[in-house]
């Protein structure tokens, strides 16, 4: 023992000889319902240290997420004080903040606090949108030294050799500097990439707390894997290609396969999250890397990004073999005509087509979520009609994640440029898709963010959006809000009461929208809660449609049903932890579970007509039951019917609800919430 400590004292002597870098993640917490259910470390920045020890830089790493979703930092006015003040315990000699969209306004005022702490501590900036606006930072920050474009593991180690030792940084490719007399200095050369990715240094977990803290905020516990980088499209409202380049470069297999190997014998179970924008752009990489994996048996559930042009259902089996589990398609819009403006370059823009890739894929076994968007220069409500049909058919399916986002611009991308001028900032209110995230006062944004956000739209771009042609932004943003929300639950009561009035899907919405903000005494939806939504279509219902409701049977049943489905959606979810082998006596349906006896034909109901409703973590079920089961479940819920059965019934209806009680689903009647049999059974 007297050995390891002088060895530990040895190592903190000559970490305190070294030049000490902080690197810093900025805090971030999207409570949106289809936010990330995993908490991971900052995968880019834990490569970028790795390179700095590797030059014998002494580094601490600052992931402010993790700080704030386990309470090491607080929310509230003094949340960047607080920030910075952690961030300078360590006595760093230079600070580095990694930002992106959302956590620009945060960088930008947590390094406000660091210089007014340590007015002689240089700080320098990078990430996706500093990189394309890096003078615009420079001129309107005094607070921020030096920006760093592009990739950085390569040239941020140079960069902070070359200011600590008083060089010139101009020299060091994608280095944005401010002069003496205030203007900008930029250096002669593009930032440099790591051409082979195989050659990446390992991430420096040992920089952060152990992977075991982060599962334990997680809904699943998730590792990032850097699988490739580059984009081989142009589509006009993205980064990607601009920050990483139009060459694809991937990882070798073997690489791949040898860390998911690693982190299975260290953290046991796990999903991997596969971090490349364009992870199906090869499919050779992609059909090599599911056989590799399918051999190594390695028991281990992933997920990644995809074009939905790049897949077919003989791949999506394979992935689903070799154990993706979710993926997520950028779509963008029902219209082709929106697709083309955005240079998307689809090869499938046909909705058909595009239904059928996505229903393959939910057939396959893999969840997608499907990203759309509304709110483009040059929609009009012809397009922004398509893109709510689309996501109409997309619920359609079931087992999907269909959402819709209010577009907003990305600094250096050709959609941002040529929208200068037409930029409008409706304050946090309009959520746009990269907007949310830092609302750290009581659900609203901080005063100092808004401040920053309001005074520099051209550079917060991400906070900005666009009035479309066709006029009606506040359409856009309600349809953005509320829309795919609405039909999560409803979406079987509005398509037939659309069909019963003969209208589109955007004049159905808007039916329900005029009826919503008259109740509500606003102008825009935007801001509603999921509960809000959902009220407000009943009582639309209920005040609106009550005569067609008496009338047609079919949307009777779809709304008597839909309204289990909602309760079911707000109740706990099962947990495996109650689920039993074997119970005598009766049985209750647990706490996020419901059974459903439909009258007439329900589109994705089983054929039965007999059904349990049950919500888990990730989702809600529709599980199929046979009249017996059914039967058997109906008659333990009553308890006065089911006193007087006898033995032999009783031993029937446990045979029959055996499985259920095996997943939890079911439960002793002693350990749930007494129901009548009404209650639970429509």
């Amino acid at each position: 023992m007297a050995g390891l400590e002088k060895f530990d004292a040895d190592t903190r002597e000559e970490k305190a000889k070294r030049d000490k870098v902080a690197l810093v993640y900025p805090p971030f917490d999207d409570k949106r319902d289809r936010s990330a259910y995993y908490v991971a470390p900052p995968l880019g920045l834990l490569y970028i240290a790795s390179y700095l020890e590797h030059e014998n830089f002494c580094v601490e790493v600052h992931d402010q997420i993790y700080e704030l979703k386990s309470g090491i930092l607080k929310e509230g006015p003094d949340l960047y004080k607080s920030a910075a003040e952690r961030i300078l315990a360590g006595s760093p000699d230079i600070v580095c903040f990694s930002t992106q969209c959302t956590t620009s306004p945060g960088s930008v005022n947590i390094a406000k606090r660091v210089k007014a702490l340590s007015p002689r501590t240089p700080v320098i900036l990078g990430g996706h949108d500093v990189s394309f606006i890096a003078e615009d930072y420079l001129h309107a920050f005094a607070e921020i030294d030096y920006v760093l474009a592009g990739e950085a593991e390569e040239t941020l180690p140079k960069l902070i050799r070359c200011i600590l030792d008083g060089g010139d940084t101009s020299s060091i490719s994608g280095t944005f500097s401010r002069k003496s007399d205030g203007s900008v200095l930029a250096s002669h050369g593009t930032a440099t990439r790591i051409r082979v990715l195989d050659h990446l240094l390992p991430p420096a977990y040992h920089l952060v707390p152990d992977l075991s803290s982060y599962f334990a905020l997680s809904r699943r516990p998730t590792i990032l894997i850097d699988s490739g980088r580059g984009c081989a499209f142009a589509c006009e409202f993205c980064q990607t290609t601009l920050l990483n380049g139009t060459k694809i470069r991937y990882r070798t297999v073997s690489s791949l396969v040898d860390e998911l190997r690693v982190y299975k014998d260290v953290y046991g179970s796990f999903e991997a999250y596969f971090v490349h924008d364009l992870f199906t752009a090869r499919r050779g990489f992609v059909e090599e890397l599911c056989d590799a994996l399918i051999e190594a048996d390695l028991g281990i559930s992933w997920q990644c990004r995809c074009r939905i042009d790049q897949v077919d259902e003989i791949l999506l089996v394979r992935m689903a073999q070799a154990g993706c589990r979710m993926l997520l398609y950028g779509i963008e819009s029902g219209s082709a005509e929106t697709l083309s403006r955005m240079n998307k370059r689809a090869k499938v823009s046909d909705p058909q087509t595009i239904v059928e890739l996505v229903k393959k894929t939910v057939d396959a076994g893999i969840f997608p979520s499907l990203s759309m968007v509304v709110g483009t220069p040059e929609e009009s409500l012809a397009d922004l009609n398509a893109t709510m049909a689309l996501a109409f058919r997309f619920q359609q399916l079931g087992s999907v994640n269909a959402f819709i986002q209010l577009m907003s611009p990305l600094p250096g991308t050709p959609l941002a440029k040529r929208l200068i001028g037409r930029f409008t900032y409706q304050g946090q209110g309009v959520p746009t898709a990269f907007s949310q995230g830092i609302e750290f006062d009581n659900g609203k944004r901080l005063q100092e963010d808004e401040a920053l956000i309001s005074s520099h739209p051209h550079i917060f771009q991400s906070f900005q959006s666009v009035v479309p042609d066709h006029g009606d932004f506040e359409l856009c943003v309600d349809v953005s809000t509320t829309y795919c929300k609405l039909l999560e639950i409803y979406r079987r009561t509005f398509g037939r009461l659309r069909e019963l009035r003969g209208l589109s899907y955007l004049a159905m919405f808007s039916e329900w929208r005029t009826y919503s903000m008259k109740a509500k005494h606003v102008s825009v939806l935007g801001g509603l809660k999921d509960f809000e939504i959902w009220n407000l279509f009943e009582q639309y219902l209920r005040d609106e449609c009550g005569s067609a409701l008496s009338r047609d049977q079919a949307l009777a049943e779809f709304f008597n049903f839909e309204h289990l489905l909602r309760q079911v959606s707000e109740s706990p979810p099962i947990k495996a932890s109650q689920a039993i082998s074997a119970t005598e006596g009766r049985i209750a349906l647990a706490d996020g579970a419901k059974l459903y006896r439909a009258d007439c034909e329900i589109e994705g109901f089983p054929d039965s007509r007999n059904a349990l409703i049950v919500a888990t973590q990730d989702r809600l079920h529709l599980l199929a039951l046979t009249e017996e089961q059914a039967e058997a479940i109906a008659l333990s819920l009553d308890q006065q019917v089911y006193q007087q059965l006898s033995g032999r019934a009783k031993e029937a209806i446990s045979k029959l609800t055996q499985p259920l009680l095996e997943n939890g689903i079911l439960v002793p009647a002693a350990d749930s919430c007494s129901h009548s049999s009404s209650e639970l059974v429509a």
